[in-house]
């Protein structure tokens, strides 16, 4: 139970935590005031650097004067500067107060890793984001307050750059940072993210909080929680022995200062055990649903995260479940404000927002005169690619989300994740590109020694999902030759397999007309020349891939 001292700090914070929404809410209120402070806080962070002069953005004082300013940009358009700064080289595109914290890590176009700089002002508007969400999720459910929480982050320092600066998830470095107050909360502590393994690393969160009261979940991929809560029943006979014995059994190698810091918080508890063998007793099966009293779950439910919650309910109940927005290692884009709905509203307080229609999204992508769209100008039920300007040092860089707008909140859209543009398929989170596939089938087939075949990827709905490689080769390890390989070209799509998240490859040999059969249906279809046609090799959606072979 809480002390009273932290009752009375609760209250002050959660006073401190509603003022902050309140300022959320007049913010959309004045969205052009509010980007125009966005934009100030933007330009802060590159001020006087070498990207700054190259590009003459002193005189740039509005949104519209960045646009005249700069083109669109890709992160392969930032690379080189970006990883100059990575580098230690922070006048390449940062003002010398804002040198990153860490780089925030995640899978780019090809195989190369994106860093994105976290510097200190993106840190506070990246927690100024959760805390808003938090603080509405709290008032929507004040059963929870005060109750433990469980949360699954990354580790910020999964790797250093050459100057030694951290590379990882900005999670991770956002829960060693909270203050002492929240962190009391939380199930795990920030030490579990040193634990490599991703099985080990959940055992011992499961560990950590099976016996505890927690009150919620929060994790960005409901797969995760899906897992989480598996492989506790999995492991059943093992978590209720060590709860009972407050123990950690699990193996966690030679580093016994992890493992003392992981068993400092542990004790015996026979009667929370004996309670956990009644309810694998009475059900079966060791569920969140009967040994945990929750108010809600948090995860993302757009796009493709939605085929999960089914399960998800499966195993916690027949809970409320708050998306936790449109969020990228780039920054916030939406804050859902209610259960059940993958829809938010802009967070106009966190970058300067442009959108594309998606009608224009297969341009080229730097060009300048692609009609951007500023949140004021959008239209209910059209669809739009994100383009942000924000303090991590990108300027009119291109997210490359698409959305939908769903209607008004204050003068800010609404809107809802639909998928990644282009051809990208992120069933669990790895988002995996055509450019990611065409690359490792080449691959794969070079180092089989065969000629590259013809050849399709689609996702396919399981547990976990997997995709279907139809290909022309009967080459019996090619399956896992470009599994392999796909885990070079993606660093996400190795974790996710690592994890048990994605499943293996699974391989299903065609004859090559039915290849050719299709590039003519499709040629037809499309009104296109065949020198100008392309060949579809990632299909996003499930069974797209028989869609296409079959002509429908």
């Amino acid at each position: 139970m809480p002390t009273l001292i932290e009752r009375i700090l609760a209250r002050v914070a959660f006073h401190h935590a509603r003022r902050t929404f309140r300022n959320f809410e007049r913010a959309c209120a004045d969205i052009e005031r509010a980007q125009q402070h966005a934009l100030q806080r933007a330009l802060e962070q590159v001020r006087g650097s070498r990207f700054w002069n190259e590009h003459r953005l002193t005189a740039v004082r509005t949104p519209a004067d960045l646009k005249s300013a700069l083109p669109l940009h890709t992160y392969e358009d930032l690379r080189p500067v970006l990883e100059r700064v990575a580098d230690g080289d922070v006048a390449a595109l940062l003002a010398r107060r804002a040198a990153p914290r860490m780089f925030a890590t995640s899978s780019g176009t090809t195989a190369r890793t994106k860093l994105i700089p976290v510097t200190p002002a993106f840190i506070a508007d990246y927690r100024r984001g959760w805390n808003t969400f938090g603080l509405k999720m709290l008032l929507d459910h004040p059963d929870a307050v005060l109750r433990p929480i469980l949360q699954s982050s990354g580790r910020f320092d999964e790797s250093r750059t050459p100057g030694g600066t951290p590379c990882g998830a900005i999670t991770g470095l956002l829960a060693r940072s909270q203050k002492r107050i929240v962190r009391r909360f939380y199930v795990g502590t920030p030490t579990i993210a040193a634990i490599r393994d991703t099985r080990t690393r959940q055992y011992v969160l499961m560990r950590s909080g099976i016996a505890r009261d927690v009150a919620f979940a929060v994790t960005a991929n409901p797969a995760t929680l899906v897992q989480l809560a598996r492989l506790a029943d999995e492991q059943s006979e093992a978590i209720i022995r060590d709860v009972r014995d407050g123990s950690l059994g699990i193996d966690l190698g030679p580093d016994e200062p992890l493992r003392k810091a992981l068993t400092a918080h542990l004790r015996p508890d026979p009667a929370a055990a004996q309670r956990l063998e009644r309810l694998r007793s009475e059900h079966g099966v060791l569920c969140p649903r009967d040994y945990w009293r929750m108010s809600f779950v948090a995860c993302w439910t757009g796009g493709s995260m939605a085929h999960y919650l089914p399960r998800v309910r499966e195993w916690y109940g027949n809970l409320p479940i708050r998306d936790v927005g449109l969020l990228a290692s780039e920054g916030r884009v939406s804050l859902p404000l209610d259960d059940n709905t993958p829809v938010g509203v802009l967070d106009v307080t966190s970058a300067v927002f442009e959108f594309l229609p998606i009608e224009s999204a297969g341009q080229a992508p730097t060009n300048r005169a692609l009609p951007t769209l500023a949140p004021r100008e959008l239209e209910v039920g059209r669809d739009y690619v994100v383009i942000l300007s924000n303090t991590t040092g990108l300027l009119r860089y291109r997210l490359d989300d698409v959305v939908r707008v769903h209607g008004w909140w204050g003068a800010s859209p609404l809107i809802e994740f639909l998928h990644r543009a282009g051809r990208v398929s992120s069933v669990a989170g790895e988002k995996l590109t055509e450019n990611q596939v065409v690359a490792a089938v080449a691959a794969a087939s070079d180092s089989l020694g065969i000629p590259t075949p013809d050849f399709m990827l689609a996702p396919v709905w399981d547990d976990p999902p997997f995709y279907r490689l139809s290909t022309s080769s009967d080459h019996p390890d090619l399956g896992s030759a470009v599994d392999r390989e796909l885990g070079r070209q993606n660093t996400e799509y190795a974790g996710r397999r690592e994890g048990g998240r994605l499943g293996r490859i699974s391989v299903r040999t065609l004859p090559h007309a039915v290849f050719t059969a299709m590039d003519a249906r499709l040629v037809a279809r499309q009104g296109a020349t065949a020198e100008q046609y392309k060949r579809p090799c990632l299909v996003p959606t499930e069974s797209g891939d028989d869609a296409a072979l079959e002509g429908r």
